[in-house]
């Protein structure tokens, strides 16, 4: 009787987990839908002149994008099957990473540590992709 219950409880549980998980797969969809029209506002900008800055702002929105969609994907991976796609998350940290040096590109106040942690960053990211190849983590 007592196995029964448990059962019980561990189900329900695991709707709330999905539920959860949907909801943030609806906000993180919600945030994508903004950021495309964050870059349509920064695209409008051609209107009055191109110029490298709004290319770089209208970028660097794609790639939280780009990001954004990433998460998506590793939030319905998890749901379909209960696991991590451990190169879709690292993916995910080298597409911020790569958002990262583009940004330092626009800014002047940049030191050469910041940027060499950056390097040092993306190499171990990169690292990771190949060695994780295609394993997956059971949660």
């Amino acid at each position: 009787m007592a196995m029964d219950k448990n059962s019980g409880v561990v189900s329900l549980l695991d709707m709330v987990e999905t539920g959860i998980y949907l909801l943030v797969a609806l906000f993180l969809g919600i945030m994508a839908l903004m950021t495309f029209f964050i870059v349509a506002l920064d695209l409008s900008q051609f209107v009055s002149g191109a110029s490298l800055d709004i290319i770089d702002m209208a970028l660097n929105s794609l790639l939280v994008t780009l990001i954004i969609a990433a998460l998506i994907q590793t939030v319905i991976v998890y749901i379909k099957v209960r696991t991590l796609d451990l190169r879709l998350i690292l993916s995910v940290g080298l597409t911020a990473m790569i958002r990262r040096v583009l940004v330092f590109g626009v800014e002047k106040t940049i030191t050469w540590e910041q940027m060499a942690v950056t390097a040092l960053l993306i190499l171990v990211i990169i690292l990771g992709i190949w060695l994780v190849g295609d394993k997956k983590a059971q949660a």
